[in-house]
């Protein structure tokens, strides 16, 4: 697959392995029903945007027919590959470059704020930039593009923390990368993102009324 590329990190439906802090205060499967949620917002956000897309599953490749549409553009799915969030991420950028594609975007589904306009802006500012980052208010970023590898984005950085966007756009200036920015978005981590959410009527996730 040629040109522009989009990856999308999940995680495999497991209770009791997604939204694990959220876990901690609603339960593992109230918190895999969030999980679920957020996946269908960024299915929905992804799905007419018309470039190939790449699904990175955490444990094991789902079966095709239990992901949904994805959109009409071509899909794949593939495992993750890495010690850390780091590595895992450079092995998706390069599965990409090393296949001839690019200028690639990766996501994961955390921010339900995200949407298809999102998506096009970062993919444009890709045409006049090395990299583009999407920073959450939390301090990390929930969209990653580059047009080439950058090894230096993906190590020295303790993912999971406040500093991590902070710290990332600081290896890129050292490394004289051209960087272009989106809004600032929220992430959905725990309880109070939840109610946020919720309040503003963005993210619907109980079944059935439950």
């Amino acid at each position: 697959m040629k040109g522009p590329i989009l990856n999308i990190f999940l995680k495999n439906p497991v209770p009791g392995k997604v939204k694990t802090r959220l876990a901690k205060d609603i339960g593992e499967e109230a918190a895999l029903e969030v999980y679920q949620a957020l996946v269908e917002k960024t299915r929905d956000a992804c799905k007419d945007l018309d470039v190939p897309k790449v699904l990175w599953f955490d444990s094991y490749l789902p079966n095709p027919s239990d992901l949904g549409s994805w959109g009409h553009s071509p899909l794949l799915i593939r495992k993750q590959e890495g010690k850390d969030l780091g590595e895992k991420m450079r092995n998706a950028f390069l599965y990409c470059f090393q296949n001839g594609s690019g200028p690639a975007i990766l996501i994961g589904s955390d921010c339900p704020e995200l949407d298809l306009l999102h998506l096009k802006e970062a993919f444009h500012i890709l045409d006049h930039k090395d990299v583009v980052l999407g920073p959450a208010k939390d301090g990390g970023y929930y969209l990653v593009g580059l047009k080439s590898d950058t090894p230096e984005l993906f190590h020295g950085i303790e993912w999971s923390t406040e500093t991590v966007f902070a710290r990332s756009l600081e290896k890129l200036q050292w490394a004289r990368k051209q960087v272009g920015l989106l809004p600032v978005l929220s992430d959905l981590d725990d309880v109070q993102d939840l109610e946020y959410f919720e309040s503003k009527g963005i993210l619907d996730w109980k079944k059935n009324g439950s």
